[in-house]
């Protein structure tokens, strides 16, 4: 137990010394740190974006501006949403997907809620 309080000691001095030999390291791993869960927990809330945008690539053949819009529109889950709501639900005119492209866009979508 002493050992175990004598360590939470150390690493409370090391985290409240302000010299630049300990500031300096302690910021960078600190820093990685946040960065890493950070990017972590993006990757974990849009994984179905990125997944529906992989399945309709796979399922489809898009041209160019078709794979930039739905690359710009499915960046997040939010995003993808936005447009299902838009084009799926309320029927609004999209320039880049009509037809059967846009039926098959709008299964797939569906399929990853």
């Amino acid at each position: 137990m002493k050992k175990l309080l004598l360590l939470v000691v150390i690493l409370l001095a090391l985290l409240s010394v302000d010299h630049p030999l300990i500031k300096n390291p302690r910021d960078k791993i600190l820093g990685s740190v946040v960065s890493d869960l950070s990017d972590s927990t993006q990757v974990q809330r849009e994984v179905k974006a990125k997944h529906a945008l992989t399945e309709v690539r796979s399922q489809l053949k898009l041209n160019k501006d078709q794979d930039t819009h739905l690359a710009d529109s499915f960046k997040t889950v939010r995003g993808m949403h936005w447009w299902e709501q838009k084009y799926c639900k309320n029927r609004e005119l999209n320039q880049y997907f009509y037809g059967d492209d846009l039926l098959q866009t709008c299964t797939i979508i569906a399929a990853t809620h």
